[in-house]
């Protein structure tokens, strides 16, 4: 079995998830003081841009407006979201790209480190079955309400987390794959690059930029070419 996996936020999306459901929720009042908020998350974006980024700060931050909100008015809000402002942000050339391997007959797995709520709509928009992101934590009350905590659980799908999901889903899944290709922009993203068959650089990061022209990794600029097929059966 050959697997193919992808980073999502800037690589095959043009921007980041999160930071737009950031804008979104406070849109929908979900969030008090939207400029103290913004400030922060600015500092966070930045640092994650620096590979400095604490992921449980930003996490305790932006989950926090879920908290107490059903699991189902979520997904609805999650749902108008990805359709009006994610969707028509996803890189012609990733669809190729997807395209293509499925083609190839390769299983595809989207791995990222924004939360599942909005990785797995998005997952599906794309037609991955496969999805490996941050668990926001539920609580179960009467009648099946499920509420978000604000809170995660977990191994977080971040940097050298990122390897860990990955071991833990092969063993539960029972799978040995024979080969292995990541796609992904950023540098914190390089123990899984590393850990691959294949790595792909794609729009990356002056870092990863770097480390791909030392290392001799396909390099794919989506932002900068016309869409066009990006993958080649090795």
């Amino acid at each position: 079995m050959r697997l193919a996996l992808f980073d999502l936020d800037d690589t095959l999306l043009d921007g980041d998830c999160s930071d737009r459901w950031n804008l979104w929720m406070i849109e929908q009042g979900w969030i008090r003081d939207a400029e103290a908020f913004m400030a922060r998350a600015e500092r966070m974006h930045q640092a994650y841009h620096a590979g400095k980024l604490k992921l449980e700060e930003y996490l305790a931050m932006t989950l926090a407006p879920l908290r107490g909100r059903r699991v189902s008015d979520v997904q609805k809000e999650v749902e108008r979201f990805v359709a009006t402002h994610l969707e028509p942000r996803i890189f012609d050339q990733a669809w190729a790209c997807l395209d293509a391997h499925r083609q190839a007959g390769d299983t595809l797995l989207l791995i990222s480190a924004s939360s599942r709520h909005l990785v797995e709509p998005i997952a599906a928009t794309l037609g991955i079955e496969h999805v490996l992101a941050v668990e926001p934590s539920v609580e179960h009350g009467i009648n099946e309400d499920v509420r978000y905590t604000g809170g995660s659980e977990g191994i977080f799908s971040y940097r050298g987390g990122k390897v860990m999901r990955l071991k833990q889903w092969l063993a539960e899944q029972q799978i040995t794959p024979t080969h292995t290709t990541f796609y992904s922009d950023s540098r914190n993203d390089l123990p899984l690059l590393q850990y691959v068959d294949c790595p792909v650089a794609v729009n990356p990061d002056p870092v990863l930029a770097e480390v791909a022209s030392l290392e001799g990794w396909r390099r794919l600029d989506w932002r900068t070419t016309k869409p066009a097929v990006a993958f080649r059966q090795r």
